[in-house]
């Protein structure tokens, strides 16, 4: 699914009016509709306070009120003392409304008695649309302090009031939404960190525009659900043996750091790859080494007899590891993913890009993306979007950063933005997991921004699922093994 920022959208609205000849007012009627079956569907519609501003979500709100108002409900709509000048077609619906009797208030009354609030079964939050940038006005915020502060759900329309549509941003006051219903596509700012955390539930509506205006429109960023998924998993064909499914190998482990690589190793056969190879330095023992895993030492390794390479899980940052990873870097085949300490041992080589052959795809966490870029971890959790976009174009590498809302970055194609995943995966050996997932699916053939994102999605499933059998605190590295095939056979619809 495509995901839109401000412009984008604003771009396809103007495409359905002038190219369609959809009317302004028959967009924002949609938009109403889709928010009343919303609200409708999840609670009741006995009164209902919606608070408007002074744009056009002002009148998806008063759209709002006239269509619950004849669908039988009480309705209050509070809005700004000094109306000001409401677009063309806003200012239409809040003329309806009034010609219906609708009740309607000041913003003054609400802060005056914010406990008014509590007299409703369901509050809208109309205030602010995809245009917000900055801070809100210190008579807005209060309003919005005001919802917060009540028990009542709270259903925002479009976009959280005080959420950056683009960013994700929330400079100010903010409402902290219990349902949103956003229309078109999906916003930026509703699938990142701290947006998201104000979404709420999220719901992503058409509104009726034109498809090809949604699906066929370039965009800088998507994200995938489970039947956008489904196309793109590895497929197991009946004559398949087991190197048909290709051999990985996972270069790491250090003395008390040996766990790392066996769990990167099973993550990659319990994502499909055929065989796993663990790559550990000489003389060294690895007591958890499961029977499915093989094990060369590094004096006996051979490049080009694996389909794929993992280099980092438990390696340290010893000299021998910076002289594995240097002669691998400019090795053109086969495909590496470098993770952990394969990043710190990189970021101590100078333009290391420019030594870069063949395709590499890379996993930092935070930390380990301000080592790579020279940054703070905190410069890097400013300009998660930024950064990825930058560096996967300087680089030419694949990029995955992780955390919330993990992006993944290749070339000039649009950025993928993850939403899977929960607080439990925020545990040991957990990266080391992704990392043999994504290398298990390169071996397998799946070219190396399909894998990462397939790998990035489907972690995010196994730790969802964990977190949802298990508690979402408990959660081992471990739990999500048994889990990966599991959820690899709910995207493919088994």
């Amino acid at each position: 699914m495509k995901v839109a920022m401000a412009q984008e959208m604003r771009e396809i609205d103007r495409l359905a009016m002038e190219e369609y000849g959809y009317p302004g007012l028959l967009l924002m009627e949609h938009a109403a509709l889709a928010l009343f079956q919303a609200i409708k569907a999840r609670f009741p519609l006995e009164k209902v306070g919606i608070v408007c501003g002074k744009g056009n979500n002002a009148g998806d709100g008063w759209a709002l009120a006239r269509l619950l108002t004849l669908a039988g409900a009480e309705v209050l709509v509070f809005a700004p003392e000094e109306e000001g000048k409401l677009p063309p077609d806003a200012a239409t619906n809040r003329a309806v409304a009034r010609c219906l009797g609708i009740k309607e208030a000041p913003w003054s009354a609400l802060l005056a008695d914010p406990s008014l609030l509590s007299s409703f079964s369901v509050l809208v939050d109309a205030l602010l649309g995809t245009g917000f940038k900055g801070e809100v006005a210190a008579e807005m915020g209060a309003v919005i302090n005001a919802l917060n502060a009540t028990d009542r759900p709270v259903v925002a329309v479009d976009l959280p009031s005080g959420v950056e549509a683009d960013t994700g941003r929330v400079p100010g006051p903010a409402v902290r939404a219990t349902l949103t219903v956003t229309f078109g596509l999906p916003k930026v700012g509703l699938l990142v960190y701290p947006g998201r955390e104000y979404a709420g539930e999220l719901i992503v509506d058409p509104i009726g525009l034109p498809p090809p205006l949604l699906t066929e429109r370039a965009t800088a960023y998507y994200t995938l659900n489970r039947d956008e998924l489904a196309p793109l998993l590895p497929v197991r064909r009946p004559e398949a043996h087991k190197g048909t499914h290709g051999h990985l190998l996972v270069v790491g482990g250090a003395p008390g750091m040996t766990g790392a690589p066996v769990l990167a190793g099973l993550a990659a056969l319990r994502s499909g790859a055929g065989l796993v190879t663990l790559g550990v330095r000489d003389g060294l023992n690895l007591p958890e080494k499961p029977v499915e895993l093989m094990v060369k030492p590094w004096s006996q390794l051979q490049w080009d007899d694996y389909d794929a390479i993992v280099v980092g899980p438990g390696l340290s940052t010893q000299p021998d590891g910076m002289a594995l990873l240097t002669a691998l870097l400019g090795r053109p085949r086969p495909c590496r993913v470098f993770d952990a300490d394969a990043l710190n041992l990189l970021a101590l080589i100078p333009r290391w890009w420019e030594q870069v052959k063949g395709a590499l795809v890379l996993t930092p966490h935070p930390g380990e993306m301000a080592r790579l870029c020279g940054l703070s971890a905190g410069a890097v959790q400013a300009d998660r979007l930024g950064l990825v976009k930058e560096k996967t174009g300087q680089w030419g590498v694949t990029l995955v950063l992780k955390g919330a809302a993990t992006l993944v970055g290749h070339g000039e194609d649009p950025v993928y933005i993850n939403t899977t995943g929960n607080p439990a995966l925020a545990t040991g050996g957990t990266g080391d997991v992704l990392a043999g997932m994504i290398g298990g699916l390169l071996a397998q053939g799946l070219p190396p921004a399909q894998a990462a994102v397939v790998g990035v999605n489907l972690h995010g499933q196994a730790g969802d699922l964990a977190a949802a059998e298990i508690g979402p605190a408990g959660v081992l590295a471990g739990d999500l093994l048994p889990r990966i095939p599991r959820v690899m056979g709910m995207g493919a619809g088994q």
